[in-house]
């Protein structure tokens, strides 16, 4: 079938230069080939008497992002040239421009603004404009959801070769992937994957290796032991022996597959390992792989707590006794001898009691809640201003994709070092200013959000569930992730202590009309209302 008798673009008159973009996955599915489009769009030009002036093509990408898409990037950069710009830019239909739908939209407006007409020859757009627009938007959501569907199509087709035993991804270390052949993909070549065999050498280093951990050996002993021919350094060890490849379990995504592959490990040697890995930090020694300081410290408030007296960092420490104290002390204390600060040590089974119970029952309370959202409400009046900086944001967005696109092409044809520390630069600012853009976001909702004391009661009765069941399971570490969405920074004394806390605005739930509970998209700690401190004392 020819799509040669459509009809012609609009406002497009005969002898018009136009340009065409080609794009096809490479891959065995139902897409016209570059080749077949070319055809199609030659016939279109020479029908409707337009003048082709240039072919860009993208063979074997990936329309879901503009990434590795050469001669798109290189489009959209020539169509700033106001001499060379064409009238219309003709496709086979708009799945081939962009398959996502925010790059379809931002680089559509963005040809529209240079006087570039997108055309396509086989989606049916009306000639109403605000009608076209609106099928335009169907059509490419239409395409981003194929996208993702075709995405979920592969991945199903990943975890039914895992589940019968070949392998898509590389093999671990003490594994060699050996080709095979089974059948045909649709084009007639030949479809080869891969299946994980022992490698002859490496796979007795592998054994040792975990035999002498399961031992109780450091890393260093088992680098030597091994010759160096697994790793070198101390630090690729741990996801080593936290690798259920070696147990002969394949994986794809969550699935789990037993006897995928020859083992080179038992359970029971398995068992034996991760016995170790999960031993108490406090019994390891200094090097030793449960180090504190290698697993993060366990106390609550490591890395929270500050000298109330001097500012310093407070350290979790223990007393070598035979019943060990926990306690808290100055890090400058600690360093420097006990004249460098006028603090004294802190009992943290008390401390830590004293600042839970003052979070819980002074801090998340409905009069506090609502003197921060009334306080954080009264600073984002002007909905109009945010609103204007929110645009000048999604702007500035938009140009440090396409710079980082710029310096992305500059990469791959030259390697310069120089672009490649300019694509830093780049991807620091574009953090920044995806986290304005967030912040900005989240105080206009903020501020045109009514939260009722009923939503303030379910608000505060969600958090302190979450908290009995953290409590329950014993986990510090999910009891402190907890409290850091509260509690921004401590100042500890002997037996007193400063909670500088604030509320999560994200996770605030609100009740709609009709009753159902809703819940807003997590920014981070960006989306926090303003600081407040309060001072807390106990008896000694």
């Amino acid at each position: 079938m020819t799509d040669s008798y459509s009809p012609p673009p609009l406002g497009v008159p005969a002898g018009a230069r136009v340009w065409t973009y080609l794009r096809d996955s490479g891959g065995p599915s139902q897409e016209q080939s570059v080749d077949q489009q070319e055809r199609e769009i030659v016939a279109y030009c020479k029908r409707h008497c337009l003048v082709l002036a240039r072919v860009f093509r993208d063979v074997a990408r990936s329309g879901g992002s503009v990434i590795g898409r050469d001669d798109f990037m290189a489009m959209i950069d020539l169509s700033q040239d106001e001499a060379s710009r064409p009238r219309a830019l003709l496709i086979w239909n708009f799945a081939r421009f962009s398959r996502d739908y925010n790059d379809f939209v931002f680089y559509k407006a963005t040809l529209n603004k240079r006087g570039v007409i997108v055309h396509s020859l086989t989606d049916q757009i009306p000639a109403d404009d605000f009608a076209g627009r609106i099928v335009e938007t169907i059509i490419s959501l239409a395409n981003e959801e194929k996208r993702r569907q075709t995405s979920r199509d592969v991945k199903r087709g990943l975890k039914t070769l895992v589940s019968k035993g070949y392998s898509a991804g590389p093999p671990p270390r003490g594994y060699v992937a050996v080709k095979v052949t089974i059948g045909e993909n649709r084009d007639g070549v030949p479809r080869v994957v891969s299946k994980w065999e022992p490698d002859p050498v490496l796979s007795e280093y592998v054994k040792t290796a975990w035999k002498l951990r399961a031992e109780g050996k450091s890393y260093a002993e088992i680098i030597r032991a091994t010759h160096g021919k697994l790793y070198t350094t101390k630090n690729c060890w741990h996801g080593f022996f936290t690798n259920k490849s070696y147990l002969g379990i394949g994986k794809s995504g969550e699935l789990e597959i037993a006897d995928h592959h020859e083992p080179l490990i038992t359970w029971e040697l398995w068992q034996a390992v991760q016995r170790l890995n999960d031993a108490s930090p406090l019994r390891g020694k200094t090097g030793h792989l449960n180090h504190p300081r290698r697993v993060g410290n366990p106390s609550l408030f490591s890395g929270l707590a500050h000298c109330i007296e001097c500012g310093a960092m407070m350290i979790h420490s223990t007393d070598k006794r035979k019943q060990p104290w926990h306690h808290y002390i100055c890090g400058t204390k600690d360093r420097r001898g006990v004249a460098a600060c006028a603090s004294r040590r802190v009992g943290a089974a008390r401390a830590e009691q004293q600042i839970l119970a003052c979070v819980l029952h002074q801090v998340l309370t409905p009069e506090y809640l609502a003197e921060v959202i009334a306080e954080t409400k009264k600073h984002l009046d002007s909905t109009a201003e945010i609103e204007r900086q929110i645009q000048a944001e999604k702007r500035k967005l938009q140009e440090l994709d396409i710079a980082i696109q710029r310096v992305l092409n500059a990469i791959e044809k030259t390697s310069s070092p120089a672009a490649q520390e300019r694509l830093k630069q780049r991807e620091a600012e574009r953090a920044r200013s995806q986290a304005d853009l967030d912040r900005l976001s989240l105080q206009l909702v903020t501020a045109v959000t009514e939260i009722t004391p009923e939503a303030m009661a379910i608000i505060l009765a969600a958090w302190r569930a979450q908290f009995d069941q953290l409590q329950e399971s014993g986990s510090v570490r999910d009891i402190k992730a907890w409290l850091l969405q509260f509690v921004s920074r401590i100042e500890l004394g002997y037996n007193r202590v400063r909670i500088f806390y604030t509320y999560p605005i994200d996770s605030m739930i609100d009740l709609t009309p009709h009753g159902r509970v809703t819940e807003s998209r997590s920014l981070g700690p960006l989306s926090q209302s303003a600081v407040r401190s309060i001072m807390v004392e106990w008896s000694t």
